[in-house]
């Protein structure tokens, strides 16, 4: 009895163990095909965002509302280059494995938008290395010598802002963040009147900017410097004259709307988060009670504030490019045109070379207001509601 006892003990501890051996083999078998997992998509948002139907009460906007809303100030930038939808073949590919590839070709306004942009932005580059051409042997140290390295500034300006757009829409980054970002319906209505708005105000400064330079360049010879080569390295008879005007004057027409309509839409991105990080704030105090505790969700709003901050750094892949270079562009030609207008009396001698000094002193004040504020408003917010959400876990 005694060696039969033991053997059944025996078999029990045998059978034991090797059930303990056969769960750590499936352990180590799970962890070895979790860490074989291809990491997801850094861009895109989690699955408890996409489940959340809105946040503390309010509801978000259907998808596609918020790029919606921005449709005239995206037009606007069609027109001169600064935004296109480049179709994700790939994505399409994988979406409907079935599709017929003859019928899902590129939509050719797409393709002709993206040729135009390329273009557009070749031209740009092009035209500010033209400019630098406009330095010569005679120049000495004057109001004009001032206005030339203004004026190639802003041409190196256009092609920086030039070329962050034509990333953004090419990386498809602005349209996708505009299509998923979940935004609360008060935000789109909120963002369509801003955005009007500041469409008018681009196309206005449009209109005024052309018929100025309308007669700079075709009803006067005192800054043909802008044509250069021509006229400063290339002797062109009069009678060739204007033709070399207009091929600069067409260079001219898309400078004032290539900064300002990317100033509008780096305005209205960050009008978009300041509004949504302010409500994530306001949320957060509604949740403490009047002792302090937090009544609320903790998970809703770390969610939540996690989905706006990678949306801030996405955006600011290519926002940060127009916003440093506009910040240090338009203070060193405020720098140069507030000298000019004190030192040298030639740039307000008379009626025109005063309004033209006053006109770029304007300008480029209105540019600075618009990079300063886009930077320092979102790193508020941001900042602001990283102590709100630090306090809240470590106190």
């Amino acid at each position: 009895m005694t060696t039969v006892g033991s053997q059944s003990r025996f078999s029990t501890i045998k059978a034991l163990i090797t059930d303990l051996l056969c769960r750590r083999s499936r352990r180590k078998v799970a962890v070895a095909d979790a860490t074989n997992v291809v990491p997801a998509d850094v861009e895109e948002p989690p699955k408890q965002d996409s489940v959340d139907a809105g946040f503390c009460g309010e509801p978000f906007a259907d998808s596609g509302e918020l790029l919606s809303s921005l449709s005239p100030l995206l037009f606007s930038m069609k027109l001169f280059g600064l935004y296109f939808h480049r179709e994700d073949r790939r994505r399409r590919r994988t979406d409907d494995p079935e599709s017929n590839p003859a019928t899902t070709t590129t939509p050719t306004s797409s393709t002709a938008l993206r040729v135009y942009a390329t273009v557009v932005l070749i031209l740009m580059w092009l035209n500010a290395i033209r400019f630098v051409s406009v330095f010569t042997e005679r120049d000495h140290f004057s109001a004009d010598l001032l206005l030339k390295i203004m004026l190639l500034t802003w041409f190196c300006l256009v092609a920086i802002f030039q070329t962050a757009y034509y990333y953004a829409s090419h990386t498809g980054k602005l349209r996708k963040i505009l299509l998923t970002l979940p935004v609360t319906r008060t935000c789109v209505r909120s963002v369509r009147r801003a955005v009007t708005l500041l469409s008018a105000v681009g196309w206005i400064i449009t209109v005024v900017n052309v018929a100025v330079g309308t007669y700079f360049y075709f009803d006067s010879n005192r800054y043909d410097f802008v044509l250069t080569p021509f006229a400063t390295h290339i002797d062109v008879p009069q009678d060739n004259m204007t033709v070399a005007r207009v091929i600069a004057y067409m260079l001219y027409m898309l400078l004032f709307p290539g900064v300002f309509f990317s100033h509008s839409m780096n305005r209205v991105l960050v009008y978009i988060f300041c509004s949504q990080f302010k409500k994530l704030k306001r949320s957060f105090r509604r949740a403490l009670d009047e002792r302090g505790q937090f009544t609320g969700d903790l998970s809703l709003f770390r969610r939540r504030h996690q989905t706006l901050s990678r949306a801030v750094r996405k955006v600011d892949g290519f926002v940060k490019f127009g916003n440093v270079a506009g910040f240090i562009c338009h203070i060193a030609n405020i720098v140069l045109l507030i000298y000019s207008l004190i030192f040298q009396p030639e740039s307000r001698n008379d009626f025109i070379s005063a309004v033209t000094t006053l006109f770029w002193l304007a300008v480029n004040v209105n540019g600075l207001l618009f990079s300063a504020s886009a930077g320092i408003v979102v790193n508020h917010a941001v900042r602001m509601t990283c102590f709100i959400i630090h306090t809240l876990i470590f106190n």
